[in-house]
């Protein structure tokens, strides 16, 4: 979108099938908003809502999934921290910024399909074997059904997963802690649809999770690694563990995609050498509790993305690239943290099943029902910019508003943060007056103020929404992630100036 070329190489043929990742974070899904696939992503979600009711009707013996009542159904992410299902987001105060029901492979075919049609050269089975880098940009080999290619870039981001490649060949430490617990799923079918409760169970020999928006299976045994991790999963696997696990005589009729999984959890050391990066997986690997890798990794993207689309343009700031580390290194040991925690929190001796009736009570207030939220989902993110105003370096969210129209007292047509930024620009929303702006080449600005129809003047969001009104401009980078605001009366000590955030971002005034 920067009018940077890009080779995506893919050692696959194909999307991959395997059960990853079901839910988008508010943070990720805020991201595809920005650019311009928020109505493709709600089709997926209402799919997504038909397979629960069908798999909650079949639960409960029924042929139309109409005749259910509504709270027998779960549209929708579950929301739980270690199987803990007593996260209530609408407790959450400040603007209500959701999950959305979409999986991963969707989410795979959905961005290939965009990347194609933003002119990214796409080329599958084509595996990275060898990287040389020099002052002037990066050398890589690659193995393709033709023989090997070599290909000259810029820059390289190797997004290769957890026993990536380029981290490899690099030579950087993966440093974290090894796996202890065997995880299983897959997707499902029962010769008895009712024989397990919708959920999160545990039980003296581990957790199980069944039908979370489709025949999905989730177990977890603390019983050490697996032996072969690498040995085909079968059915009789499958069916044994859910046995164990659930204290049901449960017959699996049929499984799809079925996989095992550890708490394996690592983070590169550095996140850049020189001109090659590392983000998502290749970056940091983790148990999947808690629904977060692939929004962290999602959002590794979207922070990296601009940041090289100006440097290969040759208007990037000094250490704006590596700004990249400094900012998403942190989110990503965090990522470890939450992981690790929920880990902990699902053993099954009986110290830890005391401490998780402690910790349940807990959850019931509404600091601590924030606090784990905003963990799970990243709304706790704030990247340190050097500004101590308490919205800078945060991520926007996607505030309603209205362009300001040239009559006054009219109001102008609606719109929102996200269709604003829909260019992959930077953007300045001036809410008061219009001050003078130089970087037009890189920056939008636009007059706006907020639209607050709709929203309760005594519920959550009215708090979001004043903390808007309050300001008199506020700066975005293309990340969504707010670098600067003007507040009544002018800039204050300790605090950059609008031209000095610009300058930051992005780069020399035009």
């Amino acid at each position: 979108m920067a009018g940077a070329s890009v080779l995506l190489a893919e050692r696959r043929p194909e999307a991959d099938t395997s059960i990853k990742a079901g839910v988008l974070g508010p943070l990720a899904v805020e991201a595809l908003e920005r650019r311009g696939l928020g109505e493709r992503l709600a089709a997926v979600e209402q799919e997504r809502f038909r397979q629960a009711a069908a798999t909650a009707a079949a639960a409960a013996g029924l042929p139309d999934p109409a005749r259910l009542p509504a709270s027998a159904v779960r549209l929708g992410p579950t929301n739980h921290f270690a199987g803990l299902e007593y996260l209530e987001p609408d407790r959450v105060k400040g603007s209500q910024r959701r999950r959305m029901a979409v999986n991963q492979y969707a989410l795979e075919l959905m961005l290939a399909d965009h990347a194609r049609r933003l002119g990214v050269d796409f080329r599958r089975e084509h595996e990275l074997i060898g990287l040389e880098q020099d002052a002037e940009g990066v050398t890589a080999r690659l193995a393709t059904p033709r023989g090997e290619k070599v290909v000259r870039a810029s820059y390289l981001a190797g997004c290769d997963g957890g026993h990536s490649t380029v981290r490899k060949l690099l030579g950087i430490e993966f440093e974290g802690t090894g796996p202890t617990l065997t995880g299983r799923q897959a997707v499902v079918e029962l010769a008895d649809p009712g024989a397990l409760r919708l959920g999160w169970h545990r039980s003296p020999e581990g957790m199980l999770a069944y039908g979370l928006g489709v025949k999905r299976v989730f177990t977890v045994e603390f019983d050490g690694p697996p032996a072969d991790k690498d040995a085909p999963v079968t059915l009789e696997e499958i069916q044994e563990s859910m046995r164990r696990t659930s204290g049901a005589d449960v017959e699996v009729l049929s499984v799809k995609a079925p996989a095992r999984f550890t708490d394996n959890a690592r983070q590169a050391k550095e996140y850049r050498r020189g001109r090659v990066f590392l983000a998502g997986d290749a970056a940091h690997v983790h148990p999947p509790f808690g629904a977060q890798g692939l929004n962290v990794g999602l959002l590794d993207a979207v922070n990296l993305g601009w940041k090289l689309a100006a440097a290969v343009a040759g208007r990037a700031a000094q250490g704006l690239l590596d700004s990249y580390a400094a900012e998403r290194q942190p989110a990503g040991r965090r990522l470890m943290h939450s992981t690790r925690a929920q880990t902990a929190l699902m053993r099954t001796d009986e110290h830890t099943s005391e401490l998780r009736e402690l910790f349940a009570s807990l959850m019931r207030y509404d600091d601590v029902n924030e606090h784990l939220w905003n963990i799970l989902t990243g709304l706790d993110e704030r990247y340190d910019l050097g500004d101590p105003h308490p919205l800078v370096g945060t991520l926007s969210p996607n505030w309603n508003v209205r362009l300001r129209d040239a009559c006054p007292g009219k109001p102008g047509p609606r719109t929102n943060v996200a269709e604003l930024m829909g260019s992959g620009r930077g953007l300045l929303l001036s809410l008061t007056t219009s001050p003078p702006l130089g970087w037009s080449s890189q920056v939008d600005s636009v007059a706006v103020v907020p639209d607050t129809s709709g929203v309760d003047a005594g519920g959550s969001e009215a708090a979001s929404y004043a903390d808007l009104q309050a300001l008199e401009a506020m700066l975005l980078r293309p990340d969504g992630c707010i670098a600067w605001v003007g507040t009544a009366g002018g800039t204050t000590p300790g605090r950059p100036s609008l031209s000095q955030a610009l300058s930051r971002w992005f780069g020399d005034r035009t």
